[in-house]
């Protein structure tokens, strides 16, 4: 899946109208909110990566909340809600570790975006939310079990099979069908950077906590 793939995914969310949500929200124009997400994309997916090399992505699905995350995903308001960034903030501590990584993520994207780096810091945990909180609904109705509804809906069955052991363990399964084949292949989108800048942070998330 690529960084392409994976912002078209994001656009879908909010009946479609995610990016044009999120440049009003920031007062952007459509072409650069769709730019300065397509720039966050790569670290997050870096991210993901290290938590699925260090069998992490159970820890980390079981830090959604699944109400914030759906709503993310299919009301304008949540961004403007304090509880998707909140979200979206932990998210980001589980993937980078500090607000240092953060803060040159959000940087290294304004120099290729010319978005101001203050306005993608405050995008990158509501961009966090809908990423993480999109792929989780996509591999729901494959990973769930259907008597195992903890949250409700598509999230808490997830949910409920991760903590019940019902996907053979998440991180185990990330080159595999449902949870793990989602992330993997949103892992994958790192690998289609070809300027070397999403491997530099990947470099910066893997050494946090050595």
């Amino acid at each position: 899946m690529s960084t392409r793939d994976l912002l078209g995914m994001l656009a879908q969310a909010q009946g479609g109208q995610a990016i044009g949500n999120i440049a009003s929200r920031f007062g952007l124009s459509e072409t650069q909110a769709q730019s300065a997400v397509q720039a966050l994309l790569p670290a997050l997916s870096a991210g993901v990566r290290r938590e699925s090399s260090a069998g992490g992505l159970d820890s980390l699905l079981q830090g959604l909340q699944p109400a914030t995350a759906q709503r993310a995903l299919e009301d304008s308001s949540a961004l403007e809600d304090s509880a998707t960034v909140e979200q979206g903030n932990a998210l980001l501590g589980q993937l980078f570790g500090s607000r240092d990584v953060s803060r040159r993520v959000a940087a290294d994207a304004s120099d290729r975006t010319g978005v101001d780096a203050g306005v993608l810091r405050q995008l990158l945990p509501l961009v966090a939310t809908m990423l993480v909180g999109g792929a989780a609904q996509n591999a729901a109705p494959e990973a769930a079990t259907p008597q195992v509804t903890p949250g409700g809906g598509m999230f808490g069955q997830l949910l409920g099979a991760v903590s019940g052991g019902s996907l053979g363990g998440a991180s185990a399964g990330a080159g595999a069908g449902g949870f793990g084949g989602i992330f993997g292949a949103l892992t994958g989108a790192i690998d289609d950077e070809g300027d070397g800048i999403a491997d530099d942070i990947l470099e910066m998330i893997n050494q946090r906590g050595r």
